[in-house]
C-alpha cells in the first residue's frame, strides 16, 4: 500500500476512534397484513413531531429501527402506518419489541421489553374507549338536547380524569406515564386544564415536582415546571392558604394507641373523628365515587354493613372525590359515616396511611388498634366476623 493511502486510513481510523460514542435503543417487531405499506418512527417533542427513520414492509412485516436513546429524560415516540398509530415512551438504552395487525393496529398490538409501554398502552386504551363512549352517548341526544348532553359529557370527562388521576398520576407522579396523561386531549381539547382547575394544577404541581428531582436539566422539566407554577398562580384563591396550613399540622394528629387519627366533615358538615369509634370494629375505607368500580364497591360495603353493624362493625369511609355535589348525593344515601377530604388525591391522609391505590382498606380492633390491611375483597367478611368473635 502507497504511503499516502496509509495515512489516508490511519486518519480515517483516527476520527471514527474520536467520535463520541451514541446510545441508542433499538425498537423491533412485526406488522402483518401491511405488505408494500411503509413504516415510520417519529419522535414526539414538546412542539414538533420528527420522522426519524422509515421501512417499507414486505409479506413479513419485520422491521427494526435504532434511534439515538433520550439523554436527560425519558422521551415519547410512535410507530406509524397511514393514519394508524403505536405510542411509545422510551427512557434509556432498552429493546421494545411491538407486534400487531395493520387493520386494528392502534387498538390490538402487543409490546413487550418496558413496563412502562405496557402501562402507556393501558392509558392510551382508555383514552380511545373514552371517546367512543362520548360518540355513543352524543348520538343518543337530538339537537334541542344540547344541555343534557354537554353535563353528560363533562360528567363522564370528569370520571375519566379521575381514574386517571387515581391509576396513573398519584401512584407515581415522577412517570412518564403521568406525564403524558397530563397532555392527554380529546378532538384537540386537553383534558387536564391547569390555568382554569384547581385540582387541575395540583396534578401538574405534583408531577413537576417529582421532574425537577428526576429530571432536572430536561427540556420537559423545564416547560412542566413553568406551567405547573403559572397554574397554580392564577388559581390560588386565598382560602387555600389555611387549608394547606392545616393539612401541614396533620402530622401531629396522633391518638394515644398510635392509630393516625383521621377528622373531616361528612355531607351536612358535621365533623367525624376516627378515634371517637373506639370500641367497635373499625372498616376504615379509602375510596372515590366518580369512578367505574365504586357502585359495586358500595354494594358489597352494604351488605356487609347490614349483616354486621349491629353486632359492632363500624365503617369509617374517607372520600377523595374532588366534585363535592357529586360525592354528597351519593353519601346523604349511605347508612355509615362518610367523609370527604377536599384536597382531593393529594389529601395528606393518604400519605400518612400510604394509600397508593383505591379503594384500600383498614381493619381496626375494638381497642383502636390496626390489625390488618385485606388485599382482597373477598377476605374482608371472613376477617371482619372473626374481629367480631362471631367465628
Amino acid at each position: 500500500m502507497k504511503r499516502s493511502n496509509l495515512i489516508v486510513a490511519a486518519l480515517a481510523l483516527l476520527t471514527v476512534a474520536c467520535q463520541p460514542q451514541v446510545d441508542r435503543f433499538t425498537l423491533n417487531g412485526r406488522i402483518s397484513q401491511a405488505d408494500g405499506k411503509t413504516l415510520y418512527i417519529d419522535h414526539i417533542g414538546l412542539d414538533r413531531v420528527e420522522v426519524l427513520d422509515s421501512a417499507k414492509l414486505d409479506t413479513e412485516g419485520e422491521f427494526s429501527f435504532n434511534p439515538v436513546a433520550p439523554k436527560d429524560c425519558f422521551d415519547f415516540y410512535r410507530l406509524r402506518i397511514e393514519n394508524k398509530t403505536v405510542n411509545l415512551v422510551i427512557d434509556s438504552t432498552e429493546t421494545v419489541t411491538v407486534k400487531a395487525s395493520l387493520p386494528q393496529m392502534q387498538v390490538d398490538y402487543t409490546v413487550e421489553g418496558s413496563d412502562e409501554c405496557v402501562r402507556l398502552k393501558d392509558l392510551v386504551m382508555r383514552q380511545i374507549g373514552l371517546l367512543q363512549d362520548l360518540r355513543r352517548v352524543s348520538s343518543q341526544y337530538n339537537s334541542q338536547d344540547v344541555t343534557a348532553l354537554q353535563q353528560k359529557v363533562q360528567e363522564m370527562v370528569d370520571v375519566f380524569k379521575s381514574e386517571v388521576m387515581i391509576d396513573f398520576i398519584f401512584p407515581d407522579p415522577g412517570s412518564a406515564c403521568a406525564y403524558y396523561a397530563l397532555f392527554m386531549s380529546l378532538n384537540g381539547q386537553t383534558l387536564f386544564n391547569p390555568q382554569a382547575d384547581r385540582q387541575d394544577a395540583k396534578c401538574f404541581a405534583a408531577v413537576a415536582t417529582q421532574m425537577d428531582q428526576f429530571y432536572p436539566e430536561a427540556l420537559r422539566t423545564v416547560h412542566l415546571h413553568n406551567v405547573a407554577l403559572k397554574g397554580m398562580s392564577r388559581t390560588s384563591p386565598s382560602r387555600y392558604s389555611a387549608s394547606q396550613e392545616a393539612i401541614g399540622k396533620f402530622d401531629s394528629l396522633i391518638v394515644e394507641t398510635g392509630l393516625i387519627e383521621i377528622e373531616l366533615p361528612d355531607c351536612k358538615g358535621r365533623i367525624h373523628k376516627l378515634s371517637d369509634q373506639k370500641g367497635k370494629v373499625v372498616l376504615l375505607d379509602f375510596t372515590a365515587f366518580k369512578t367505574s368500580y365504586a357502585t359495586n364497591y358500595n354494594m358489597m360495603l352494604r351488605t356487609l354493613y347490614n349483616k354486621y353493624s349491629s353486632e359492632g362493625l363500624a365503617i369509617y369511609q374517607v372520600s377523595v372525590d374532588s366534585d363535592e355535589s357529586y360525592w354528597s348525593n351519593i353519601a346523604s344515601n349511605l347508612p355509615w359515616i362518610c367523609v370527604r377530604d377536599e384536597s382531593s388525591v393529594y389529601s395528606s391522609y393518604l400519605k400518612s396511611y400510604n394509600v397508593r391505590n383505591l379503594p384500600s382498606a383498614f381493619l381496626i380492633d375494638r381497642e383502636g388498634n390496626i390489625v390488618d390491611r385485606p388485599d382482597n375483597t373477598d377476605e374482608l367478611e371472613g376477617k371482619i366476623a372473626k374481629l367480631l368473635e362471631l367465628e
